[in-house]
């Protein structure tokens, strides 16, 4: 991938700030790396978020650090149709 639109996300995201994180996504325009990093929880409104990223821009690379997160996304697919990573490095 080249020239990444790029945005770190911490902490929780949940309901509770999906507005927030809807602000941060809409404002990338092309392919991007999310990075999941410092996420310690996420719930659906936040995994719609990034699928609603996904089908917006096409190409998104997620970088989880936790395998708490990692296992999160295999479950509901996301390994699938996102490029996930340990380590921006990968990229």
């Amino acid at each position: 991938m080249s020239r990444l639109a790029s945005v770190r996300l911490a902490g929780e995201l949940d309901l509770s700030n999906v507005s927030s994180l809807r602000a941060k996504l809409a404002a990338i325009d092309g392919p991007a790396v999310v990075d999941l990093s410092d996420v310690t929880y996420l719930d659906s409104a936040a995994l719609n978020e990034l699928a609603v990223l996904r089908r917006r821009v096409g190409s998104v690379a997620l970088v989880v650090g936790s395998p708490n997160i990692r296992r999160t996304l295999e479950i509901v697919g996301f390994h699938g149709v996102f490029r996930i990573v340990t380590d921006p490095a990968e990229l």
